[in-house]
């Protein structure tokens, strides 16, 4: 009778040991893993062009604005068009914000060069109001932020395969062009007849 009783309690222990061993490898039991960005409260970089005082780059808090960056960037210049960019649009980092200039709009024209350039190492250029992705030429299209060569390319191959685009969202149907890009250039393009 001991030794049933005595295997039954190492039967018991046995057993207790095993279950607790298993419950501790039980990812159930384990903390959980916390995964965070650690640049995600880190401030943001953008380049300034076009109509603004201080063409440039400029170091802005996470989440800074459209708005922001053009403050920063000394406000509008006079003939600048405000109503074709959001300024309360959240930009991300190392991205690019051109403020366009209004058609035939007063003050000096913005020039188009390398930052910190001065006016008189290179003519000035004025800024298209928009761009017609229906009629530019794949040189035009490449000058838009974030669009180069190839791109711009693929957009003529894709307007002469499937007709004139119907709206400036169906950009994002060609490759390479997402939607977060045809939200960055819906100020800079328009679609045409």
């Amino acid at each position: 009778m001991k030794v049933v009783v005595g295997a039954l309690a190492l039967g018991v222990a046995v057993a207790s040991a095993v279950f607790f061993v298993l419950g501790w490898w039980d990812d159930r039991v384990a903390p959980p893993i916390v995964i965070s960005d650690p640049l995600a409260d880190a401030g943001i970089v953008v380049a300034v062009e076009g109509a603004v005082a201080t063409p440039g780059v400029y170091s802005l808090p996470a989440g800074g604005r459209v708005g922001d960056a053009l403050r920063a960037a000394g406000g509008p210049a006079a003939g600048a068009d405000l109503s074709a960019i959001n300024q309360a649009k959240r930009l991300a980092d190392g991205e690019r914000m051109v403020v366009p200039s209004r058609p035939g709009g007063g003050g000096s024209p913005p020039t188009v060069g390398a930052i910190g350039s001065s006016a008189a190492a290179s003519p000035p250029q004025e800024l298209p109001a928009t761009i017609d992705i229906n009629a530019a030429t794949a040189d035009e299209l490449a000058t838009l932020p974030g669009i180069g060569p190839a791109i711009a390319q693929r957009i003529v191959d894709h307007r002469a395969a499937n007709g004139p685009f119907g709206s400036v969202e169906e950009l994002a149907d060609v490759s390479g062009v997402s939607l977060r890009m045809v939200d960055a250039l819906r100020p800079l393009v328009r679609v045409g007849p």
